[in-house]
């Protein structure tokens, strides 16, 4: 894990802007924390190549494309065998966005997007009800999504 302690004030002013938009020029970025823009691309590639930004996105406008379900499963048995085989699974399925290993009653808490309830059913009885390392699952439909943020703090 990266130790966002490590490094210094102006990287993490530059972190939190392109947190909230990686679309910005290293100008327009340069602007906002105070550095020149060749400043800003070095900082950004040595931040890329520390392991400190993964990817950049772009997050669509999709809340109305479909259904978001939270879905809570707990395994059958807890061995190191059947967690890898889930992550695994969870990872080669594509309406799975999100996947948490938790504690507490349930095992995984999952972030699920399908077309509709009868497509979420359809893929819930074939990968979820049919796999034998889960013994149970519940499944929440999201009506409204009133907060979305995709940034982590780095104060």
């Amino acid at each position: 894990m990266t130790d966002f302690a490590k490094i210094d004030a102006f990287d993490r002013a530059i972190l939190k802007v392109v947190q909230r938009d990686a679309s910005l020029t290293h100008e327009a970025i340069g602007e906002r924390v105070s550095l020149s823009a060749s400043s800003v691309r070095r900082r950004l590639s040595a931040l890329k190549k520390a392991g400190y930004i993964t990817g950049e996105v772009a997050l669509l406008a999709g809340a109305e494309r479909g259904v978001t379900l939270i879905v809570s499963l707990t395994l059958s048995e807890e061995t190191p065998e059947a967690y890898k085989a889930l992550d695994a699974l969870l990872e080669s399925e594509e309406p799975v966005k999100q996947s948490y290993h938790v504690a507490g009653a349930d095992d995984y808490i999952l972030i699920v997007h399908e077309a509709s309830v009868h497509a979420y059913e359809q893929w819930s009885r074939r990968v979820l009800m049919s796999n034998p390392h889960i013994r149970r699952f519940e499944t929440r439909v999201a009506l409204s999504r009133p907060k979305f943020d995709t940034t982590i703090a780095l104060d």
